[in-house]
């Protein structure tokens, strides 16, 4: 006759309860095991989703940077840009330009790169700024500025900046004016309205059609956005065939991704290390339940009971040690992560830093843990098992 499930699960709870220390020694080691292995993949997760976040938004995985390479037969003109929105999944074409210039306030002087970009090429590009606005046309004397430029001009803060005026002196090449243009030299007064995000050198947006104003037709490159991010490597493949170079975020999103699967399992092999510590010990207080039971186990053969029940009664005991060791690892990990964040997060704003979560726990990556915590105790289990029901009573008894 089969035991009763609930009588075998009473029974592997009654015996685990028979050596509190032990079994409790076991578990913390099983806990610590998996608490490191949950505390290192969350870091490895959190460390990618940061540094993801903060290359693209969803929108920004949808465009395509197009430029001729070192080309110097296909350019980026206004033909080619109408080539380029005929092409299948394509929503919008934005191009620019970038010449070397030098940005003047008062009798400070620094050089830098100059760009040519529309309104709606700044929209495509999410320009972020630390304070102003783009300018109000695609024509007005307006430019925007980096905190690099600033500090070169002498100018104390990005509030200040705004509403300044600056002389812009732009060296365009003949390359840029085509039809065999000469390379002219361009200058103009601009009003500051918007400051973006310090780099390490100094650079400057002005509004692509003053660039057009001066003479320019071919540009330094273009962003192509698609209708989704699965039309991305197609429509590269178009371009490709066109003759020019793209790449796309897209790519060193992927190129992250893919570094940080190396670095997660370089984590992981270190959290193995203990949990098959940790297993080996569940082994031991398997095998030791084992020997204490030999009498106990013989009994039960002699009244009858099945070898599946003997076999099961080790396993659902070594599965019932794994889980409770799971969860107060998972616990343990994702509380010690949590108090983590929270002392960075708080350090962060006390600093004037952007707050950041460096640990991070996907629901999916915590069903793993458990499933496997699950394969390793019932493996763990198996040789105590097999042991079990391989006692013979009368042995046993006449050992006794």
């Amino acid at each position: 006759m089969s035991m009763r499930k609930s009588y075998l699960l009473k029974l592997s709870f009654r015996n685990i309860l028979a050596h509190k220390l032990r079994s409790v020694l076991t578990i913390l080691g099983v806990a610590i095991g998996v608490g490191f292995i949950v505390f290192l993949i969350s870091l490895g997760y959190g460390l990618q989703r940061i540094s993801t976040q903060q290359i693209a938004n969803l929108e920004a995985l949808q465009v395509i940077d197009v430029t001729p390479g070192k080309s110097k037969i296909v350019k980026v003109n206004d033909t080619v840009i109408e080539k380029f929105k005929g092409l299948s999944n394509v929503t919008e074409v934005q191009p620019e330009v970038s010449m070397v210039g030098k940005i003047g306030y008062g009798t400070s002087l620094t050089e830098g790169v100059i760009y040519g970009k529309n309104i709606d090429y700044l929209k495509l590009e999410d320009a972020r700024m630390v304070k102003g606005q783009i300018y109000k046309d695609n024509l007005a004397d307006q430019v925007i500025v980096n905190q690099s430029a600033l500090k070169q001009l002498g100018i104390g803060s990005a509030e200040a900046a705004i509403g300044k005026k600056v002389n812009l002196k732009i060296i365009i090449g003949q390359d840029f004016i085509g039809d065999g243009g000469k390379g002219v030299v361009k200058e103009g007064t601009y009003e500051i309205v918007g400051v973006l995000e310090n780099e390490s050198s100094p650079y400057a947006y002005i509004p692509l059609d003053k660039y057009k104003t001066y003479g320019v037709k071919n540009y330094t490159s273009a962003k192509v956005k698609v209708t989704n991010k699965a039309s991305v490597d197609n429509t590269k493949r178009q371009l490709e065939n066109l003759g020019f170079k793209t790449t796309t975020l897209k790519d060193t999103v992927d190129q992250i991704n893919q570094f940080f699967m190396i670095f997660q399992l370089i984590l992981l092999s270190f959290g193995i290390i203990a949990v098959i510590v940790a297993a080996l010990g569940m082994f031991n207080t398997l095998t030791i339940s084992l020997l204490e039971k030999t009498r106990e186990i013989s009994f039960m053969k002699v009244l009858g009971t099945e070898k599946k029940d003997i076999w099961q009664l080790f396993l659902v005991e070594a599965v019932i040690i794994g889980l409770i060791g799971t969860a107060m690892g998972v616990f343990g990990g994702l509380l010690v992560g949590f108090g983590l964040n929270n002392f960075l997060i708080d350090l962060a704003q006390r600093t004037g830093n952007k707050p950041v979560q460096i640990f991070y726990t996907p629901i999916s990556f915590v069903l793993i843990i458990f499933a496997t915590s699950v394969i390793i105790s019932i493996l763990t289990g198996i040789y105590p098992s097999a042991r079990a029901t391989k006692i013979d009573p009368l042995e046993a008894m006449r050992y006794e």
